[in-house]
């Protein structure tokens, strides 16, 4: 009977045609939603009652993913493979703080709590679909970079939070965190907040390091030649797949089939246009 449950859970939880498993995936999204909003709310000045029914209701959630790491390596078709996923290490990383030391306990360690946010990644990018509807590539690869760019700023403000706050006056929450590493990472540099630990430092200059590198990269993405190209019907040059409109010429390309027709009957040219991979 229990295995019978197990194995629902696991159907649910990877399921993605029937309503009970897009309900499933969305009310598991929804709350990563509320354990990252919980770090960030602790990290601003509450009474000591609040702060503990943060770290409780984290704890509560801690064990909710603790359950769900397990079912997704117990039905996995390969457990070794499911294991050694990186989305699926970050996930365990995340909530190692919680099992391990629950509260402020934890030390630097909540800082792993930011890495919550790959779930997200790891629905709209690895598996590219929304609540089982699938998303365009060139969809994904947009995506890709507003994630890319979001995630060194969320990401390295939870670690120059952790590092930063015990030793530095100027950094008192999560926003401190937060608007130092923007001004930081985008090179902006006011001055006015700097890092004091040699490991706020050493987060500081990886996530400008790592921006340099990921943000260029998931750029050129999203002009790979892979996409393929097409012929543009008006005048002959070449135009990226993705394209609406011609670069050269401006026609409407790919909006209504009867344009194209149109346009063709125009110019005697009955051919469709000519894809080239």
């Amino acid at each position: 009977m229990v295995r019978t449950a197990l194995d629902q859970i696991a159907f649910l939880l990877r399921d993605r045609e029937t309503r009970a498993g897009r309900l499933t995936n969305a009310a598991l999204y929804l709350l990563n939603t509320v354990f990252v909003g919980l770090y960030i709310l602790s990290t601003y000045d509450f009474s000591s009652q609040a702060l503990l029914a943060i770290y409780a209701t984290e704890a509560g959630l801690g064990l909710i993913f603790l359950g769900e790491y397990l079912i997704r390596v117990y039905s996995a078709e390969s457990r070794r493979a499911e294991i050694l996923n990186p989305y699926t290490v970050i996930d365990l990383v995340a909530i190692l703080p919680v099992l391990i030391a629950p509260g402020a306990g934890a030390g630097f360690l909540r800082g792993f709590h930011t890495l919550r946010i790959f779930r997200f990644l790891r629905l709209l990018v690895d598996e590219q679909q929304v609540l089982g509807r699938s998303i365009r590539v060139q969809t994904v690869r947009r995506i890709e970079l507003s994630a890319t760019i979001f995630l060194i700023f969320f990401i390295s403000t939870g670690f120059i939070y952790a590092f930063e706050q015990p030793v530095n006056s100027s950094i008192d929450n999560f926003g401190d965190a937060f608007y130092y590493t923007v001004i930081a990472v985008s090179t902006v540099g006011f001055g006015d907040i700097v890092p004091e630990s040699v490991a706020g430092r050493w987060v500081t200059v990886t996530a400008v390091l790592v921006g340099f590198i990921l943000v260029p990269w998931q750029a050129s993405r999203l002009r790979d030649p892979a996409t393929g190209t097409a012929t543009c019907p008006r005048c002959g040059e070449s135009v990226d797949e993705p394209d609406r409109y011609c670069r050269h010429c401006g026609f409407a390309l790919f909006e209504e089939s009867e344009q194209l027709d149109a346009e063709a009957d125009r110019t005697g040219d009955q051919s469709p246009p000519v894809r080239n991979e």
